[in-house]
């Protein structure tokens, strides 16, 4: 059984020059392959909705994302990524209690770049796997409904 770390731990672990790596690999991201159109761009508080650039995922979940860039990404990048589920106001809609004027047609994530590998010869599409690292409950439980998964909350 794995002992659980706490901050004390690893305070402890790097005085002794050792390092943690509390990242969870590619393997413990279990994605569901569905097409979702993207957008996404590095993480600045200066990026614009219309300079972000825009994909479609490989594959998805409430842990990660894997989707084809045409330029590459620095393992350890954070990005901010759109993701627009068709339908995403009325699906939301059935779990919130709030009203929007203009309904929204995405959710946002922030994400860090887990690895980036070139897949054609010259390099001019690379295949992104990020880990999401930030994810509001209501929009995770509207993607896991999406995606149907077991763990989808309706009200």
């Amino acid at each position: 059984m794995q002992k659980n770390l706490t901050i004390d731990d690893i305070e402890e672990i790097s005085q002794a020059g050792a390092t943690a790596s509390l990242l969870p690999t590619p393997f413990d991201l279990k994605l569901i392959t569905k097409k979702i159109p993207l957008k996404y761009c590095e993480y600045k508080i200066s990026n614009l909705a219309h300079k972000m650039l825009t994909t479609e995922s490989i594959a998805i979940s409430n842990k990660g994302v894997l989707f084809l860039s045409l330029s590459e990404l620095k393992k350890g990048t954070l990005l901010r990524i759109w993701i627009e589920i068709p339908d995403f106001w009325s699906r939301k809609s059935k779990i919130v209690e709030y009203r929007h004027t203009d309904a929204p047609t995405h959710f946002q994530v922030l994400s860090r770049v887990l690895s980036a590998e070139e897949i054609l010869k010259r390099g001019t599409k690379y295949q992104i796997l990020t880990e999401i690292l930030s994810l509001d409950a209501v929009d995770e439980n509207v993607l896991n409904e999406y995606l149907g998964n077991s763990g989808a909350i309706n009200k």
